[in-house]
């Protein structure tokens, strides 16, 4: 336990190194408002550019403007990784959604695309969340800077336009083929992915790996969060505030939409990115669907890969009904 939380808090010392210089506050206007009005997509209007062949895949990106734009140009632009099976008949669509601050997709990657690409076939996507990667303002230190600060109508509206673009590359695929739908995600994506869970009826399978559930839990209690709730605190917002003005964004408000039998949850006993007790507030508030829990901290994203690439394919499989390979 003591070596998983120190690993963390060395990372997070690393993460602070770089944060905000610009004060990002603004006051948020409270109207009441309705969760799947506010989340509702249609199908995105999507670009597939495949420019390289690798074994037996197409590999390249897809784009498409965003449903909610931002006013930015850079961020209102998606662009993400796409790998397609030449033999795309029936093969299972996989989305991976990554975690805040991340800066490629590489710590996904090094878990699941070899073993994917070599052993399985499905096709895979790489979604960019709001200001992240090529999403990121030249004004922007960081990437993730603008999605998740003091600004808080920024932040709902970020949250909003990640869900309804996402919904809409998902309105995308089931329309244009005929695999299921998979939506794998990876700390504040696993957050993303929750929320999904709870609009979204065309996901077949969701897997939540070192998830976050209330943003504003994790903003007030955790330390990643704790120069934005300097900041906030410095303005007279309160948490009881705060878990009012992104109650929107709580997965744990609302049941999945998703078949519970369907739904993977892994946490990490020692997380300190993301606490436990927030973590089991979402599990058992969704009625416990299958939990795996990790004795390790949040860096066990790096440190379980194989683990955690065993344990998310095999429950996959088993949902699809594929043999073990």
């Amino acid at each position: 336990m003591f070596f998983a939380k120190m690993i963390d808090r060395l990372a997070l010392y690393d993460l602070h190194r770089k944060r905000s210089k610009d004060k990002h506050f603004s006051a948020f206007s409270l109207n009441p408002i309705d969760k799947d009005e506010f989340y509702k997509a249609n199908a995105a209007d999507v670009a597939i550019m495949l420019h390289e062949s690798r074994k037996n895949y197409l590999a390249g990106h897809f784009s498409y403007q965003s449903l909610i734009p931002s006013g930015d140009p850079v961020n209102d632009t998606l662009k993400g990784e796409v790998f397609l099976n030449k033999n795309d008949i029936d093969q299972p669509n996989v989305i991976f959604v990554h975690g805040w601050r991340m800066d490629s997709y590489d710590r996904i990657k090094k878990i699941f695309h070899d073993r994917i690409m070599n052993d399985l076939g499905w096709n895979m996507y790489y979604y960019s969340l709001p200001y992240h990667f090529e999403r990121e303002p030249e004004h922007s230190l960081y990437s993730g800077e603008l999605m998740i600060s003091a600004n808080l109508n920024r932040t709902v509206e970020s949250t909003r336009q990640a869900v309804v673009d996402l919904r809409a590359f998902i309105h995308w695929i089931k329309a244009n083929k005929t695999g299921p739908v998979i939506i794998v995600g990876v700390s504040l994506g696993g957050w993303m992915t929750n929320l999904m869970a709870t609009l979204e009826t065309q996901i077949d399978i969701v897997v939540s790996i070192f998830y976050a559930n209330r943003l504003s839990y994790a903003i007030w209690n955790t330390i990643p969060g704790k120069f934005i709730r300097e900041e906030l605190e410095q303005h007279g917002v309160t948490y009881e505030d705060l878990q009012t003005y992104w109650k929107i964004t709580d997965p744990s408000q609302a049941v999945p939409k998703v078949n519970k039998d369907h739904i993977l949850l892994i946490s990490a006993a020692h997380d300190q990115y993301v606490y436990i007790e927030d973590a089991d507030d979402l599990w058992e508030s969704w009625e416990r669907p299958e939990r795996h829990l990790y004795n390790c901290g949040h860096a066990g994203i790096v440190l379980c890969r194989k683990k955690l690439a065993l344990e998310t394919l095999s429950f996959i499989r088993k949902r699809l009904k594929q043999p073990h390979q």
